[in-house]
């Protein structure tokens, strides 16, 4: 094992060995990425294969925060047959810049408008089994300036709802947000915006 050291602590982590890949394997593809299942070798020596999922662009997930706290999106999710409540999300298209995408996702899926949106950073959906990054935005975001949403063809999303942050903790308790994106990403504002978690949503606008 290798010893590093953690950003922002002094804690060390051990590193295991890598399972190390001997063939690229791709048994499907789609516009939208390509299923692998490479031979790889363990650690230990052993061969066997690996399944992975690439997306052909990077992922974005939005956090719209407004005066009335977060917004977020009942999206019926065919694999899991349930509606999910969601950060709105997607994919970058073409050569489309990574804050653009995040607005656009956030425009399409609500009908919320934010021109800039800022990059928190990035999150794994699932390190198991996707190999591609979503990239984390946080949208301040003006309830008196909206559109109509436009979702995708094949998207099943209704209007967004706003949950006030002293709800989340009920919310979570209760089981009603278990998308792992979402969760990640909230996670990840209130690590950064703390105040949030106080009812303070202005801390964003600043």
């Amino acid at each position: 094992m290798t010893t590093v050291t953690g950003p922002r602590s002094a804690q060390p982590v051990d590193v295991p060995a890598p399972i190390r890949r001997v063939r690229e394997v791709a048994v499907f593809r789609n516009r939208f990425g390509t299923l692998f299942n490479d031979d790889v070798v363990a650690p230990s020596g052993a061969a066997g294969q690996y399944l992975r999922w690439q997306w052909n662009q990077d992922g974005v997930v939005v956090v719209p925060v407004g005066s009335a706290g977060y917004a977020l999106v009942p999206s019926y999710r065919y694999p899991v047959h349930a509606a999910s409540i969601e950060f709105p999300r997607g994919g970058v298209e073409g050569d489309e810049e990574l804050a653009a995408a995040a607005a656009r996702e956030l425009r399409e899926e609500t009908g919320l408008i934010c021109e800039a949106p800022r990059r928190l950073g990035l999150v794994h959906a699932d390190t198991g089994i996707i190999a591609s990054s979503i990239h984390v935005f946080v949208a301040p975001v003006d309830t008196t300036e909206t559109q109509s949403a436009r979702p995708e063809a094949m998207e099943s999303v209704s209007e967004p709802i706003w949950i006030a942050p002293a709800e989340l903790p009920r919310w979570l308790a209760d089981g009603r947000i278990t998308c792992g994106v979402t969760l990640a990403a909230l996670a990840l504002v209130q690590s950064r915006y703390p105040t949030l978690r106080a009812g303070h949503p202005e801390a964003i606008a600043a």
